[in-house]
């Protein structure tokens, strides 16, 4: 990893983006980490020098501004992961159109525009690495269509700017992360962590770490072929949904 380059994170406060954003400080790049909550955020924070904490909601009109101006202070941008995510939603005949608009809000709407915004820098910068961090659900559906299609839809925003950008050096791909350890699943019963681990070929959970170590693969250099891929880090859980 080259000196003085930046990479984004939303969802950094969460238990995958907290990993994320550590494992990205410990290897030698600057790292904006975006999130709602300030408290867990300004924990992250402090916890290491690199990281650069952006309070606010990812749905926020003020958001490309914000970034915007964050990114003046810092080193130019060669990685993105957009890792936030609700789930929110009930089954389709009680489904309400705030649930299905605040899914797409979240989940999709975000990656879009941070993409966009990065897309001019990375492509002056002649190189960059995109990570869409999707679900399972995407491909196989769940109970909430909500939630399933919002992580449907970064398929094809993935798939299509990987087009879009790689005659500019700039990959993007989109990882499906099995279960994991985070701070929604670390309060489960200890029978219902068995059972879904159960469900996986490794017989275990994934640890947050994992998947941090995954997205840093995907951001460097020993990547550099790799883009418009979907990789499949549900360890066999996917074919159990």
């Amino acid at each position: 990893m080259e000196a003085l380059t930046t990479s984004i994170v939303t969802g950094a406060a969460g238990g995958m983006g907290r990993a994320v954003c550590q494992t990205l400080a410990v290897s030698g790049w600057q790292v904006l980490a975006i999130d709602h909550n300030e408290t867990r955020l300004a924990t992250l924070a402090a916890s290491h020098a690199a990281i650069t904490a952006l309070p606010i909601a990812l749905d926020s009109p003020a958001l490309e501004e914000r970034i915007q101006q964050a990114l003046e202070e810092m080193p130019t941008v060669a990685g993105l992961v957009n890792l936030v995510g609700v789930s929110r939603g009930k089954p389709i005949d009680v489904l309400e159109d705030s649930d299905w608009h605040a899914s797409f809000a979240i989940n999709v709407t975000p990656a879009m525009q941070l993409t966009r915004l990065v897309a001019p820098l990375m492509r002056a910068a002649g190189k960059g690495s995109i990570v869409n961090v999707g679900s399972p659900v995407g491909l196989v559906g769940a109970n909430k269509p909500s939630y399933a299609a919002s992580k449907a839809a970064l398929h094809g925003l993935t798939m299509s700017t990987a087009r879009n950008l790689g005659p500019d050096n700039i990959r993007v791909n989109l990882l499906l992360p099995g279960p994991t350890i985070t701070e929604m699943t670390k309060d489960w019963p200890q029978e219902r962590r068995d059972a879904i681990a159960a469900g996986t070929f490794l017989n275990r959970l994934c640890q947050p770490e994992e998947i941090a170590n995954m997205i840093h693969f995907l951001l460097g250099p020993c990547s550099s072929y790799l883009t418009g891929s979907t990789i499949d880090m549900t360890a066999g859980s996917l074919w159990g949904h």
